[in-house]
């Protein structure tokens, strides 16, 4: 499940995988995926041929993998979901990144593979550990209990493999020392409109390297040094035929074999929101807008004045992981305490009904501070072509929200106001 690549065999970037014509039933063995050893290492120096591959018993079915759609950072692909961007609202994505490090330390091991579904980690592997192993208990029941010990054997080859194409990107930039990084994302990507798209990329050092294209069935080198193993795959007619079959066939079955057994987990989640404040500098108010709780990761938050965004004036803490599937964010603005404006922190995200937006209102000039909560009384106003909209108020003495709030308010707004930099 980790990575579906097509069947690469001999030829090849990854393991001997064929797409089924659904996916295999949870009763089916997995069928071992793969190489004895990767042979990335002899595709960046030259020929293809003759490398050794580890095949599947005749008697078995072959099983599938999949991908992933991100870019080439390096802390982009260590932090993991935290840091990746996600789908657009009502596309699904399946991710696999591979990284390689040439000098490893404490927390980096030499050779990593994650995959997600959305934004939801589904496996892990690590040198360390020279296991993978499924994330999250309705991953187990979309294969077959063989699965990950045919996903663990596909990446020892694959670990052996970045460790070769270290040392040969070395020399290929010329280079005598320091650490050095390589990467393999691909996956796919299943939207709304039920059109699809898939990616393949290596990159080294943070910088691309080669990529797939899609579109021309054509390996592209990204970079000098990446021309001749752009030549030599692109001669390979078999290879280009496998790369556009993994991501326009394998890795979408997968995906839908995924979100079919993880419909509970992967399913929207409606955000919280509360809003407080609290003096600023030079007289100044600073408005505060928790998000929180609400999946996936993608969401919108910005301050209005009187009914208009500020999107310069919006301070945002970026989308982190609560720790429990959910995620959280933090808006922030300063604004004139007595001015005679309405302050609303405004939420787009697809869980909140036909709209997608949720505003959290706040009245400035007249009681302040005002903490408004999420749940409070609230009133729906129909917008013509457009849904619901929620305006939520809930007006607290000033005395009494300072008082009841105070400690824990004020650590929670200082985090946020410190992350907003």
């Amino acid at each position: 499940m980790a990575r579906a690549a097509p069947r690469w065999e001999s030829r090849g970037l990854g393991p001997a995988h064929t797409a089924p014509s659904a996916p295999a039933p949870r009763s089916d063995p997995a069928a071992p995926c793969g190489l004895r050893r990767s042979p990335l290492h002899l595709l960046l120096r030259g020929s293809t041929r003759n490398v050794s591959v580890w095949r599947p018993q005749a008697s078995r079915k072959a099983a599938v993998k999949v991908a992933p759609c991100s870019w080439l950072r390096v802390l982009l692909l260590l932090v993991g979901a935290a840091a990746m961007p996600g789908t657009s609202a009502g596309s699904h994505c399946y991710r696999h990144f591979y990284t390689g490090v040439s000098d490893p330390s404490p927390g980096v091991p030499v050779f990593t593979a994650v995959g997600y579904v959305d934004d939801q980690r589904i496996l892990h592997y690590d040198s360390e550990t020279r296991r993978q192993e499924p994330r999250g208990d309705w991953v187990q029941g979309a294969v077959s209990p063989d699965f990950w010990d045919m996903e663990t054997w596909t990446l020892w080859g694959w670990q052996d493999g970045f460790e070769s194409n270290l040392v040969t990107l070395r020399d290929r930039y010329n280079q005598t020392r320091g650490s050095h990084t390589l990467q393999f994302m691909y996956g796919c990507e299943l939207h709304e409109d039920k059109s699809t798209g898939g990616y393949m990329r290596f990159g080294y050092d943070g910088g691309d390297f080669v990529s797939y294209d899609l579109g021309t069935r054509t390996w592209v080198a990204e970079i000098t040094q990446a021309r001749v193993t752009q030549c030599r795959w692109n001669e390979d007619k078999a290879l280009l035929q496998d790369a556009r079959s993994y991501l326009e066939e394998t890795c979408i079955v997968w995906l839908r074999q995924f979100l079919q057994h993880g419909e509970a987990a992967l399913q929207s989640k409606r955000p919280m929101a509360q809003v407080s404040d609290r003096p600023s500098r030079d007289g100044r108010t600073t408005l505060a807008c928790r998000v929180h709780s609400f999946y996936p990761k993608n969401i919108s938050v910005v301050w209005l004045r009187n009914g208009e965004a500020q999107p310069q004036e919006t301070s945002c803490s970026g989308v982190l992981p609560s720790g429990d599937g959910t995620f959280q964010t933090w808006a922030t603005i300063e604004i004139n305490p007595s001015s005679d404006h309405n302050y609303t922190c405004s939420v787009e995200h697809e869980s909140l009904e036909s709209t997608r937006m949720l505003a959290v209102g706040v009245v400035i000039g007249v009681v302040l501070p005002v903490v408004a909560v999420m749940g409070a009384a609230g009133y729906f106003r129909r917008r013509r072509g457009v849904g619901h909209r929620a305006v939520l108020h809930r007006a607290v003495p000033t005395h009494e929200a300072l008082q009841s709030q105070a400690p824990e308010r004020e650590t929670q707004e200082r985090e946020a106001l410190e992350s907003c930099g």
